[in-house]
């Protein structure tokens, strides 16, 4: 168990340069406008968590249930102006409630021979989830976010394989889902803003037991990520296609002199075939810049 307390002070600010601000018989007018209020903040929680575990023959069980706390940031409060790093206009809510959350998790593990089974569930359901809500009014080109909050249930969980096909050779399948709900709330029933879609990862690696040349311990790996497009949104949010993306890497060491202690080197190319991608997940899909495309990179690891 856990207890935590939080202060948090914002102090009045203007900005330092006039906006023209629009007045009811058609003028304008000058005015330096307020972006942040006097005001004193205090949060406080209990939080714990409690687990069990139990081993049966090839199979592991866990269990786990707890309840979490996280107090708003002074940028989801205090926030009234253009985030220039995200492209979009933010504003935050003085009147935000702690985060409070209640989570379920149940985990089993099987191994068998040359088989691993994992599969771990979760559920969970916060009070007040706080995140930024997109809205369909813009400010100079930018769309305008709010820090809101509401009840949010979320349901997911992984699933991973792996197996051994033949000494130095493995493979291994892995996928990852998460499902959230507003409960109240003038959007009730969406999603989340930039909620992750289905994804999974096949990863197939093979050590090299001779060594080549000068080059021994050659490790040999192929990653294959498919994500799922994503048409669950928040309006006005926009929905994404789905990608494939195709990873490959070589690592060992380089044998110069006698000894343990061997230089390690490590060439990995992203995004082998070039693709054009966007990821539902980050921020820059939203002024249309696509993710990294192809790029290789070579580290060399010298032990001293």
């Amino acid at each position: 168990m856990r207890y935590d307390y939080g202060y948090i002070h914002t102090k009045p600010y203007f900005d330092w340069f006039p906006s023209q601000f629009a007045n009811g018989d058609g003028t304008s007018s000058a005015v330096f406008l307020q972006r942040a209020v006097d005001k004193s903040l205090h949060f406080s929680n209990i939080t714990g968590s409690a687990g069990v575990s139990y081993v049966l023959n090839d199979v592991t069980y866990k269990l786990n249930i707890a309840k979490g706390f996280r107090m708003p940031l002074a940028n989801e409060l205090a926030s009234d102006g253009v985030n220039y790093h995200m492209y979009r206009y933010e504003r935050g809510n003085l009147e935000l409630e702690p985060e409070e959350s209640y989570q379920l998790d149940f985990d089993v593990d099987y191994t068998w021979k040359n088989l691993r089974v994992g599969l771990s569930p979760f559920v969970s359901y916060f009070t007040n989830f706080i995140y930024l809500n997109p809205t369909p009014t813009y400010f100079e080109t930018l769309q305008i976010y709010e820090y809101t909050q509401n009840k949010v249930s979320r349901i997911g969980g992984e699933l991973s394989v792996g197996y051994t096909i033949a000494p130095g050779l493995v493979i291994d399948v892995s996928g990852e889902f998460v499902r959230s709900r507003q409960l109240d709330g003038p959007k009730k029933n969406f999603t989340l803003p930039f909620s992750p879609p289905l994804t999974f990862l096949t990863s197939t690696s093979y050590i090299l037991k001779n060594d080549i040349a000068t080059f021994r311990n050659l490790r040999f790996q192929f990653d294959w990520r498919k994500a799922a497009a994503q048409r669950e949104i928040v309006p006005p949010e926009e929905k994404t296609d789905g990608y494939s993306l195709f990873n490959l890497s070589v690592t060992g060491n380089i044998k110069l002199t006698e000894g343990s202690n061997q230089p390690e080197f490590r060439i990995r190319i992203n995004n082998l075939f070039n693709t054009k991608y966007f990821n539902h997940t980050s921020f820059y899909r939203l002024i249309d810049v696509p993710e990294a495309g192809r790029n290789i990179s070579l580290s060399v690891t010298v032990p001293i």
